[in-house]
């Protein structure tokens, strides 16, 4: 099938879309949703207010695309390749791209923009949950699905994808998002990857001693559980 060629007109006014997607990302972290104005965006791009509606109708609109676009990044940047010669270490690698991008600053800014929207503005958490996070699980759980599923006594690839992802991130997420200790080192990032590959691993292996031989137990023990 041969691409669909876009036209100049179009891919002028994509990048134009981009651009007010950046300036508006900047203002919602800096300022929150309420304090953010159509009218300051409008400003710092130069433009008319009228060009900014011809975009996004409503700044809950255009909210829900800086959602869109930075999730997608977020999400954009985890390793689902499969590359690795074993299961631990593709799951290894997995987990360390999931830990990277959700202590990434864009991930922690966002994380904190959306959770000072819960008593106000319920509709836009519910919708970051669809567009972000929901979507991610989705993806891991397929490629669970996809690589693992012979290896793995169940089915609920869903759950078993939870998971995997509290034993790589939820200590190192938390402390990013309350800024209680210092970014993770890459050291501390890879020994909690592995760790929380060796954990999935022999909890959810059908032979959890031929996934993660008992020498590697040892290992594990060593491994610091916080950074």
């Amino acid at each position: 099938m041969v691409p669909m060629k876009i036209g100049k007109r179009e891919t002028q006014r994509l990048a134009k879309r981009a651009e007010i997607i950046g300036v508006a990302r900047q203002h919602f972290f800096e300022n929150g949703f309420d304090g953010t104005t159509m009218s300051a965006i409008a400003a710092q791009l130069g433009g008319s207010k009228r060009t900014l509606w011809s975009y996004f109708s409503s700044k809950e609109e255009l909210f829900v695309a800086v959602i869109e676009d930075t999730t997608a990044s977020v999400r954009g940047g985890m390793d689902f390749s499969g590359l690795g010669d074993t299961p631990l270490e593709k799951l290894t690698n997995l987990s360390r791209s999931v830990i990277e991008r959700m202590v990434s600053p864009l991930a922690v800014q966002m994380y904190r923009l959306v959770s000072s929207l819960s008593d106000r503005h319920p509709e836009l958490v519910r919708t970051f949950f669809e567009r972000g996070p929901s979507r991610t699980r989705i993806k891991i759980a397929d490629y669970l699905r996809d690589n693992f599923a012979d290896l793995l006594w169940t089915n609920d690839f869903m759950t078993a994808g939870d998971d995997l992802v509290g034993f790589a991130t939820a200590h190192f997420h938390f402390q990013s998002l309350w800024g209680i200790a210092a970014p993770p080192t890459a050291k501390q990032k890879d020994a909690r990857a592995r760790l929380a590959a060796i954990l999935f691993l022999r909890a959810y292996g059908r032979d959890p001693d031929m996934l993660v031989p008992k020498a590697l137990l040892a290992e594990a023990e060593n491994i610091p559980a916080a950074a």
